[in-house]
């Protein structure tokens, strides 16, 4: 991310809103122009508020998400490996690549995968710097064997239904884009009101990200895959997975 991002980010984010309206999206919020504000106290104080109103920003998240036809689900960490197992079933599906366990932060979480019967890959190995080209090919096959993609999520936007996948250690690009599912976990905290939250929050990660550790990339993902030809006819999962659930630990 450039470091001008934080001085320019209101005349950024007035860009956006003047482009969603006229598109009828819903408009980001203006945030507070508090010259010399400390980032890590909005941030701090933004994290809060994701906490608090947990239950309202979801509702407005599964009211977005659901219009673009993905799945909110809520369950306990305990009860993920049944869930994911239930929508491999009905989708006669065996296969889950997931980013690793310690990016997941659900201990086990793999072996209770497969202990339901699934078959479980890490889709997220250590490739070393820089990565040859044979192992990226091995990994790369092996995702595309992949029925479901099992991944985590760094940041979620209640105003669009988005999720934001921030690239890192063990959180595999290709596992939300090949599988023909994709399952995210959200956690409390991590689903914010709009884009001027995230915006806040990625100036606070790039300050604080020594510049060898700074993300090479951030996904936004809002609903299934979709495309439409010339003639508008949509069709999903062409260019991505064809579903996406949304797992919201209670």
């Amino acid at each position: 991310m450039s470091p001008e991002i934080g001085t320019d980010q209101g005349s950024f984010l007035s860009m956006v809103r003047v482009a969603l309206t006229r598109r009828g999206a819903p408009v980001p919020r203006p945030g507070p122009d508090i010259p010399g504000a400390d980032w890590a106290e909005r941030a701090r104080r933004i994290q809060a508020e994701a906490l608090d109103r947990w239950e309202e920003l979801l509702a407005r998240f599964t009211a977005e998400l659901e219009a673009v036809a993905g799945v909110v689900h809520r369950a306990a960490p305990a009860g993920i490996p049944a869930l994911v197992s239930r929508i491999a079933r009905e989708r006669q599906l065996s296969r889950v690549v997931t980013w690793s366990e310690p990016a997941l932060g659900l201990p086990d979480l793999l072996g209770r995968l497969r202990a339901e019967g699934l078959e479980v890959e890490d889709g997220s190995p250590h490739l070393g710097r820089p990565a040859q080209p044979e192992a990226v090919e091995s990994i790369r096959k092996r995702l595309d064997r992949g029925e479901i993609g099992l991944t985590g999520v760094d940041y979620a936007v209640a105003d669009s239904g988005s999720l934001v996948l921030v690239s890192g250690p063990g959180k595999g690009r290709l596992v939300s884009c090949l599988p023909l599912v994709h399952v995210a976990i959200l956690r409390p905290g991590q689903l914010v009101a709009g884009l001027e939250e995230v915006g806040v929050l990625f100036e606070v990660l790039h300050r604080q990200a020594p510049p060898a550790d700074s993300p090479s990339s951030v996904t936004f993902i809002t609903g299934p895959s979709r495309t439409a030809d010339i003639e508008l006819s949509l069709t999903r999962g062409v260019h991505g997975p064809k579903e996406l659930h949304v797992i919201a630990l209670s």
